[in-house]
């Protein structure tokens, strides 16, 4: 028996596995059940075997006819004004499948008006030119050999499952019929006693209802139960959820044992998806190319890596470290110099072998070479890893191998490869695998409309049948003359040939089961939709009116079964015993900002989990500024200093020391990362030279104290300050400096956002461990397109950008009037900051908008109170 589809064949077999079962036989024959594609196959290579109804070509893979399909397209003359080769290349290919199917033949595109049959012509007649010299044939073209070639079946064949067979198979069936090897399956009069109509709210409420039927229909007793959806490879992960909540609601619990459900999605996913072949290309590419730090921690975390259970925690501090590390770019020489430094012993001597092994194995060869040499560097890391695999997990792995061993069969149509070149090719073969796990058979199976046809099952469901999808839109092929599609019948380049593929589908559908519901979501989005005409013929209920299971959904169990918790309010932790924060200046800022946040950052070390980013980070920025700046200052040490250098001098030791502390902070490894450093070297030295320019234009100053850490105690509480710069005046007295690189700050921060709250405390901390001989704080902005001074004085003349407080600030009735009661109110403002965060206030209290970038959301969980609040105020 021949099918239309594998998944139809495996599903007859197991029916006549049952129905053997039944009879009470513990031994039977195994049918011979085979998908049409595979059997011709198999015909042309027996026949060539034995020298019968063949030539010597050989029947390409279809790895190596989409090599050529790719190479052909990208040489031509076409494939330099195409946007994406490799997409005109599957087109074309599907195209001449089509051709080939429905007898057109290549002459008609030689006059074609259209550039795009022009360009078919073209590729498809250079596919011809190379399969010949290669003496190869396309499966596509099996059966015009076999026509050709008269070759007539040894054993009688029935075919099943074709909703629709194309003119090249056709003929096919009508000569062996003519000569009785062909034998016609009875078809099967008895219709569905029970056809329905269910209108769902949309996709989602349909998907939902149709889970809960099935689990209906096998608590009645049935056996199989059939679930077709439309675009159920997009929507597969959708539909594992939808049945987990039904039929294991409590398997999405992450504290729950693994389930099986008895439920087959009928949706193979790409090779290349499963997390075991996902290791393996990881793998690869750090042996042949720089890997960006995300990659080097998933490699780290990775279970199928020699010690991968063994040294787990170790490799997860490690990949915690290495974000600190702040390198962007890794291999497998850096992974085990890493690998080492932190104690994971097994992880480097996977990676020193497989180092070993890389060292001269990168140049240009056939893919069975790279194949060989792929293999060798897997099990040098000790790939698939230690553990036990599951049955999956084997199956997987031995897929990964075939695909592997096809992979080296591409040295027929490829020339040597380079290592970039390997590697995207065997990447893309994996992700154009389908693999599906063999799994014992189950009651319930979700499957798609084309693959569905010829099976049975007790019950059926058909979903997403609309007025938009039954009967589906016309799909002419975008590369073949409409005109020619046409005179060829293809049912898809005509609504006559569509109308008629729907109404044998929806046929099918309705003699594939006993009990069959057809189903259409009445709204999409905000669109509403209308059923499908021919859904006419039966009645419609809603979905509330069928017979579901009573089950729910675990989110709907777990909130209706919620506890009844008792609230308190806690929001004092224990007292500061030891009175050093190690937070400094930060320390009261943060107290301010949030209460909560200080003591959960400063006493709890709460901080966030650091990045790597491929550009260059402000704390970075930050550094580099701050050590130009002091650099070129310790040599200056006044205003006066400052005139002494000439422009060009001064340049060049700006210049020269930008360069310097760049390169230290962003050590630079590879080639982008060192235009990045030049580039950002250059946006450092104009600033700074910009800010020069501007502290020229000041009286006369002298450097009191830069970049020097000073202890200071407040209420109740010792911290280190540590100001940026502290300028002495030449009428007396302090200017306190803070370099800043954002737009965004602005002395009005100093004020209070809240009462006895400033939302930037900082620099007026520097200025009260000053005392007396305060006169001024100022920022110096250094950001893109503003290089200024921001601040206030006592009103002694500081420079442009520092005005005497309050200047054309608009005060509001609670802030201070004059500079005088300014120093005063920040003096009691920042003492009882102090006193809160050593008594140990940590209320989940922020400044408006600080939640923004702050990370410790879900540790005082604000959201909570926050719907909280908006019911209390809803209630008043």
């Amino acid at each position: 028996m021949l099918t239309a589809s594998r998944r139809l064949a495996h599903a007859l077999r197991l029916g006549y596995a049952q129905h053997a079962q039944n009879l009470g036989q513990s031994v039977w024959r195994t049918p011979r059940i085979l998908p049409w594609s595979t059997w011709l196959a198999q015909q042309w290579l027996e026949a060539r075997a034995i020298g019968t109804h063949a030539h010597h070509a050989r029947l390409l893979t279809n790895a190596q006819a989409r090599i050529l399909w790719d190479t052909l397209v990208n040489d031509s003359s076409w494939g330099e004004d195409l946007l994406n080769p490799s997409n005109a290349a599957r087109l074309a290919a599907r195209s001449w499948r089509r051709m080939q199917e429905y007898l057109i033949p290549l002459a008609a595109l030689n006059n074609s008006d259209s550039t795009e049959g022009r360009a078919l012509h073209a590729w498809c007649t250079e596919f011809l030119r190379r399969c010949e010299k290669l003496q190869a044939i396309d499966e596509t073209r099996l059966a015009h050999w076999a026509h050709d070639a008269n070759f007539v079946p040894e054993e009688t064949l029935a075919l099943a499952g074709f909703d629709s067979i194309p003119p090249s198979v056709a003929r096919l069936i009508e000569r062996w019929r003519g000569q009785g090897k062909i034998a016609d399956i009875e078809a099967d009069e008895r219709t569905s006693r029970s056809v329905i109509v269910v209108a769902a709210r949309d996709a989602d409420d349909e998907l939902e209802l149709a889970a809960r039927w099935a689990r209906a229909q096998l608590a009645t007793g049935k056996s199989t139960v059939g679930i077709v959806v439309a675009d159920l490879q997009s929507r597969r992960a959708e539909v594992q959820r939808v049945f987990e909540d039904v039929f294991a609601p409590g398997q999405r619990n992450i504290q729950a044992e693994s389930a099986k459900i008895p439920v087959v999605i009928a949706a193979p996913a790409p090779l290349a998806s499963y997390p075991v072949v996902d290791a393996a290309l990881l793998v690869l590419q750090f042996a042949l190319h720089d890997r960006p730090a995300t990659h080097a921690g998933r490699l780290l975390r990775s279970p199928f890596i020699a010690g991968g259970e063994a040294e787990q925690d170790r490799r997860a501090m490690a990949d915690f470290r290495l974000r600190e590390e702040q390198r962007d770019r890794w291999d497998w020489f850096e992974l085990e110099r890493w690998a080492s430094a932190t104690g994971c012993d097994r992880l480097a001597q996977a990676a020193r072998d497989i180092g070993g092994e890389i060292r001269g194995k990168t140049s240009a060869v056939g893919a069975s070479a790279w194949a060989e040499r792929f293999h060798n560097w897997l099990r040098m890391v000790g790939w698939p890893g230690e553990r036990s695999l599951s049955s999956v997990e084997h199956q997987t792995v031995a897929k990964f191998h075939t695909a592997l061993a096809e992979f080296g069969t591409l040295d027929a149509v490829t020339a040597p490869l380079s290592a970039a070149a390997a590697l995207s090719r065997l990447q893309e073969l994996l992700r154009d695998t389908p693999f599906e796990p063999e799994t014992q058979a189950t009651s319930i199976t979700v499957i798609d409309p084309a693959t569905v046809a010829g099976m049975t099952f007790d019950a059926t469901w058909v979903t997403g049948l609309d007025a938009a999808r039954l009967p589906e839109p016309v799909n002419p092929d975008p590369l073949l003359p409409v005109a020619l599609q046409r005179a060829a019948k293809i049912p898809e380049a005509t609504a006559e040939g569509v109308m008629q593929l729907s109404q044998a589908r929806l046929a099918r559908w309705t003699r594939s089961a006993p009990e069959v519901m057809l189903s259409w979501p009445r709204q999409e989005g905000e669109a509403e939709l209308q059923p499908s005409p021919m859904l006419s013929p039966w009645p419609t209920v809603k979905g509330s009116d069928i017979a579901i299971a009573s089950v729910r959904p675990l989110r709907r169990t777990l909130f209706d079964q919620r506890p009844l918790l008792e609230q308190m309010s806690d929001e004092v932790a224990p007292r500061l015993t030891v009175r050093t924060a190690r937070g400094g200046a930060m320390t009261l800022e943060l107290q301010s900002r949030c209460p909560f946040r200080a003591q959960a950052q400063i006493r709890l070390g709460a901080e966030d989990m650091p990045t790597v980013s491929i550009g260059v980070e402000p704390i970075d920025r930050g550094i580099i500024l701050h050590r130009v700046l002091e650099e070129i200052w310790s040599s200056l040490r006044s205003h006066a200093g400052l005139l002494a250098v000439d422009e060009e001098t001064l340049a060049q030791r700006v210049w020269s020391s930008a360069e310097r502390h760049t390169m230290q902070a962003l050590q630079p490894t590879v080639r982008y990362r060192q235009r990045l450093a030049a580039l950002e070297a250059s946006n450092v030295a104009k600033q700074v030279l910009q800010l020069l320019a501007v502290e020229k234009q000041r009286p006369s100053f002298t450097l009191s104290l830069m970049e020097k850490s000073e202890p200071y105690a407040i209420g109740g509480l010792s911290i280190t300050l540590q100001p940026d710069r502290v300028d002495e005046l030449d009428t007396r007295g302090h200017l306190l400096i803070d370099y800043k690189l954002g737009d965004s700050h602005s002395p009005r921060q100093w004020l209070d956002t809240r009462p006895g709250r400033p939302l930037r405390p900082q620099l007026p901390l520097y200025g009260l461990a000053h005392g007396e001989s305060l006169r001024g704080l100022a920022y110096v902005v250094l950001a893109a397109g503003a290089v200024e001074y921001r601040g206030w004085s006592d009103g002694a003349y500081i420079g442009e950008g520092v005005s005497a407080y309050p200047g054309h600030v608009r005060l509001r009735p609670e802030h201070p009037p004059d500079w005088p009661s300014l120093v005063e109110h920040w003096r009691k403002t920042l003492t009882q900051l102090a006193e809160n965060f050593v008594a140990g206030q940590a209320a989940v209290d922020p400044l408006p908008q600080e939640c923004t970038h702050c990370h410790l959301s879900a540790f005082c969980r604000i959201s909570e109170q926050t719907q909280e609040d908006e019911a209390e105020h809803h209630d008043e």
